[in-house]
């Protein structure tokens, strides 16, 4: 019975050290792997147009006091919401851009009603962008472009990094600044999107962003 005790005891060990092995070995495949994949989706972000994206069946809303961008281009396209419907809009790429005072609202309308989800940033921080890619449904503001070029083809476009299709119209600037800034967008894409101390918060109704 001793002997049978003493197998148990150094066998127990055994298993304990083939546990502390394994699960080291799970954590580091698991954060090599998601590594690997924000990395993927990091460079998908910021070289590529997000076309194989469904937007959802309504855009949201972006305010901001003032949008100031460096390496600006815009084209016309189409994105399809997850109902399979076309939306005419316009692609805009930006290389580098601060953004002051935003607030971005989405509504949701569900079974229960409608709720709005609100994301603000830091009233004194500007938020940081690098590599962005907006669907645009709408934008209004004061605009103030720099070493402007309209009516250059699209997939000859420098400025963002952003190209469109050969034979459609486009347009690029080295600098954009938007001052009341509104938009509707269907989407938007970067690879990086830096806000400082920001708020989120949810609402009953729908009460996008003033």
């Amino acid at each position: 019975m001793k002997r049978f005790g003493l197998r148990r005891s150094r066998a127990a060990p055994s298993r304990q050290r083939k546990s502390r092995t394994d699960w080291p070995r799970f954590t580091l495949a698991f954060l090599t792997a998601a590594a690997l994949a924000s990395g993927m989706i990091a460079t998908t972000t910021a070289t590529a147009i997000p076309v194989s994206i469904a937007v959802a069946s309504n855009p949201f809303t972006v305010t901001a006091r003032k949008l100031t961008a460096t390496g600006a281009t815009q084209f016309a396209s189409f994105r399809q919401d997850i109902g399979g419907h076309d939306h005419p809009v316009a692609v805009v790429g930006i290389r580098d851009a601060e953004i002051s005072g935003l607030c971005q609202s989405a509504v949701a309308h569900t079974p229960l009603g409608s709720a709005t989800v609100i994301v603000r940033s830091d009233a004194e921080q500007p938020v940081r962008a690098q590599d962005m890619v907006l669907d645009l449904a709408e934008v209004t503001g004061d605009m103030t472009f720099q070493s402007v070029e309209m009516g250059r083809d699209a997939s000859t476009l420098k400025s963002s990094g952003v190209t469109g299709p050969a034979s459609t119209y486009g347009q690029q600037a080295r600098t954009l600044t938007i001052t009341g800034m509104r938009l509707k967008a269907w989407s938007l894409t970067a690879g990086l999107f830096s806000l400082s101390d920001a708020t989120l918060s949810i609402k009953r109704g729908e009460q996008p962003c003033p």
